[in-house]
C-alpha cells in the first residue's frame, strides 16, 4: 500500500469518526446520552450502523470518544499555566455534551472523567495529566482531582478563575 493511499484511507477513517463524533454530540446535547440510540445516530451522522459499529464497539464508547474529543481541543490552548487551567476548566464546564451528561445521565460521568474507573477513559485523563506535569510540576495532581471536580460539578467562570490564582504561586502567572 502506498503512502499516499494510507494517508487518504487514514484521513476518510478520521472524518467517518469525526462525523459519528459531532452527530453524538448534537443528539446528546438534544436528548441526553441514555436516550439517544444508534439507529438515530448513524441517521444523524450519514453513515450505516454497520459502519458505526466498525468505529465503535457499542454507545459507550462513543461517549467515551467524545469526552476525550471536547478534552483534546481544550488541550491545544498554549499560554501561561494558570492561563491554560483556567481556559481549560472553563471548556469542560460550558461543553454542551458534557452538560447534557451532567443533566440527564450523571451517573455515567464516573465511568468517563474518573482516572482509571474504565481502561478507555484513562487516556484521557493520563493526556491531560501529562500536559499538567509538563506545565506545573509538582502541582499537577492537585490541579488534575481540582479538573476532574470540575467535569463533576463545574463552577462559574469568574470561581474559576478564583479557585486556579489561589491555588498556583504568583510565580506561575
Amino acid at each position: 500500500m502506498s503512502h499516499e493511499t494510507y494517508a487518504r484511507q487514514h484521513s476518510t477513517y478520521r472524518t467517518v469518526d469525526e462525523s459519528i463524533l459531532l452527530a453524538a454530540k448534537r443528539l446528546i446535547a438534544q436528548q441526553g446520552f441514555r436516550a439517544m440510540n444508534v439507529i438515530d445516530l448513524a441517521l444523524e451522522a450519514e453513515v450505516s450502523r454497520a459502519t458505526l459499529y466498525n468505529h465503535f464497539r457499542d454507545k459507550e464508547a462513543i461517549g467515551i470518544a467524545l469526552a476525550q474529543y471536547e478534552v483534546e481541543g481544550a488541550l491545544a490552548f498554549l499560554g501561561t499555566p494558570t492561563d491554560f487551567l483556567i481556559n481549560f476548566a472553563n471548556i469542560i464546564s460550558q461543553s454542551d455534551v458534557l452538560s447534557a451528561l451532567r443533566q440527564h445521565d450523571r451517573d455515567l460521568l464516573p465511568r468517563i472523567f474518573m482516572p482509571n474507573y474504565d481502561e478507555a477513559a484513562g487516556p484521557i485523563w493520563r493526556q491531560v495529566g501529562e500536559v499538567l506535569n509538563h506545565r506545573l510540576g509538582e502541582l499537577a495532581p492537585i490541579a488534575l482531582i481540582w479538573l476532574i471536580g470540575q467535569a463533576l460539578a463545574p463552577l462559574s467562570a469568574d470561581s474559576i478563575k478564583a479557585q486556579v490564582e489561589s491555588m498556583l504561586p504568583r510565580t506561575l502567572f
